[in-house]
C-alpha cells in the first residue's frame, strides 16, 4: 500500500507543474497587456481560448482515459503541455499567444481524469478523499511556486523566459512517472473500450441523477477555483494596488488558502467517521463550511482596505478546495468502471461555461467594477450544495 501512496505523490507533482505552467501567463498579464495593447476583457478572450480546448479534450480524453489506461496517456499528456508553455515564449502576437494557450489547454485537460482514475484504481473508497486532497492540493502548491519563480525569471530575463523555465520541468516527471509506475502496469491499465460505444457510455452517465446534481458544482465551484487562478494576481495590482513583486508574492496567501482547503477536509471527513458520523454527513458538513467561507468573497469585492479584502480571498480559497475535494470524490462514485468519462463531462462543462464568462469578468475589470463578481462568486456556491444534497441521499460506499 505504501507504494501506492508515492504514486498519489507523483499525481501531486503533475498538478503542481499543470498549475505552474498555467499561472505563469496570470502573473505575468499585465506585462503582456501592455506589449501587446490588449485590454482585459481582451486578456478574458486568451483566458477562454484555454477554456475551450481544455473543455473539448475533458470531454473526449475522460473517455481515452478509460479505455486507454493512464499508464502511457498520461506522461504524453504533460509532455504535450510543457512544450506548449515552452513555445508561447515564441509568441508575438495576441492571436498567437492565444494559439499557445488552447494547445496548452489540451494537454492540461487530461490531469484531472488521469489523476481521479489512478485513485480510484489503487485506493479502497475510505481512503480516496485524502488521496483525492493531496493531489488537488498541487493546484495551490503550483500556484504558490509560480509567484517565486516567476517574478525573478520576469525582472530578471523578462516575461518569455518564465515561460521556457516553467515548461522544461515537465519532462523531469514524465521519466519519474514512466519508470515508477512499472509495477502497477496491471491496474494502470485501460478496458479497451471502443470508440462507437462512446455516445452510449456519455448518455448512460448523463441519465444518472448524481450526474446532474453534479452538474452545478461542475460550472459553479470549478469556475470559481479557475477565477481565483486566473484573475487575483492582476486584481491585487491592478485594482489594489500592489507593486507587481508585491502582488505576486500576496497571491501566493490565496493559493496557500487552497492548499489547506485540500488537505483539511481530507482529514475532516475521516475523524468525522472515526467519531461515529456516517460519511455522507461527514461529507455534507464540510461542503456546508466550505459553503460559509465562500460567502466571504462578497466582502472582499466591497471591503475599503486591501488587506481585508485578502483575508476574505484566502478564506474563499480554503472553502473552495475543501469542496471541489468532496465534489472529486463524488465524481469518482458515480460510476466506478467510468471514472474518466464521468470527470472529463463533468469537468467540460465547467470549462465551457467558464470560458463563456471570462470575457466579462475582465469587462467588469475594464470598469472597476469587480466588486460584482466577487459578489457572484460568494452566493453562487450555495445552489451547488443543494444540489449535491438533493441528489445523494443515501449512504456512501463504506470501504
Amino acid at each position: 500500500m505504501q507504494g501506492r501512496w508515492w504514486v498519489c505523490g507523483l499525481l501531486l507533482l503533475a498538478t503542481i507543474l499543470n498549475y505552474l505552467d498555467r499561472q505563469v501567463l496570470s502573473l505575468t498579464a499585465e506585462k503582456i497587456i501592455d506589449e501587446f495593447g490588449v485590454t482585459k476583457e481582451g486578456f478574458g478572450m486568451v483566458l477562454s481560448a484555454f477554456r475551450y480546448s481544455y473543455a473539448v479534450m475533458q470531454i473526449a480524453g475522460g473517455w481515452l482515459v478509460d479505455s486507454a489506461g493512464v499508464r502511457w496517456l498520461y506522461p504524453g499528456a504533460v509532455g504535450l503541455w510543457s512544450v506548449a508553455g515552452m513555445l508561447t515564449a515564441a509568441v508575438s502576437s495576441i492571436g498567437g499567444l492565444a494559439g499557445m494557450r488552447f494547445l496548452l489547454g489540451i494537454g492540461e485537460a487530461f490531469n484531472w481524469p488521469c489523476a481521479l482514475k489512478t485513485t480510484e484504481r489503487l485506493l479502497p473508497p475510505k481512503d480516496r478523499p485524502l488521496a483525492n486532497g493531496i493531489f488537488n492540493s498541487g493546484t495551490a502548491v503550483g500556484a504558490m511556486l509560480a509567484p517565486v519563480i516567476v517574478t525573478f525569471m520576469t525582472l530578471r530575463w523578462g516575461w518569455r523566459s518564465a515561460f521556457i523555465v516553467t515548461g522544461a520541468l515537465g519532462f523531469f516527471w514524465v521519466i519519474a512517472w514512466i519508470l515508477y509506475t512499472r509495477r502497477f502496469d496491471a491496474a494502470l491499465r485501460g478496458a479497451a473500450l471502443r470508440m462507437r460505444d462512446a455516445p452510449a457510455t456519455m448518455g448512460r452517465i448523463a441519465r444518472l441523477r448524481g450526474f446532474w446534481a453534479l452538474v452545478a458544482s461542475a460550472i459553479i465551484v470549478n469556475g470559481v477555483s479557475y477565477f481565483l487562478a486566473d484573475w487575483i494576481p492582476l486584481y491585487l495590482k491592478t485594482e489594489r494596488g500592489f507593486s507587481f513583486g508585491v502582488g505576486n508574492a500576496l497571491s501566493m496567501l490565496v493559493y496557500a488558502g487552497l492548499d489547506a482547503g485540500n488537505l483539511l477536509v481530507g482529514f475532516f471527513v475521516r475523524a468525522r467517521v472515526a467519531a461515529g458520523a456516517d460519511v455522507v454527513r461527514a461529507r455534507h458538513t464540510a461542503l456546508f463550511l466550505s459553503c460559509v467561507l465562500m460567502s466571504l468573497a462578497v466582502f472582499a469585492g466591497f471591503a475599503a482596505s486591501p488587506w481585508v479584502a485578502l483575508a476574505c480571498l484566502v478564506a474563499t480559497a480554503i472553502g473552495v478546495a475543501g469542496f471541489l475535494v468532496i465534489y472529486l470524490t463524488l465524481v469518482q462514485e458515480l460510476d466506478l468502471a467510468r471514472v474518466g468519462t464521468t470527470a472529463g463531462m463533468l469537468g467540460g462543462l465547467g470549462n465551457l461555461c467558464y470560458g463563456f464568462v471570462s470575457p466579462y469578468i475582465g469587462r467588469l475589470a475594464d470598469l472597476n467594477q469587480s466588486a460584482w463578481t466577487f459578489a457572484i462568486v460568494g452566493i453562487l456556491p450555495w445552489i451547488a450544495l443543494g444540489s449535491i444534497l438533493l441528489g445523494f441521499r443515501k449512504t456512501a460506499r463504506q470501504p
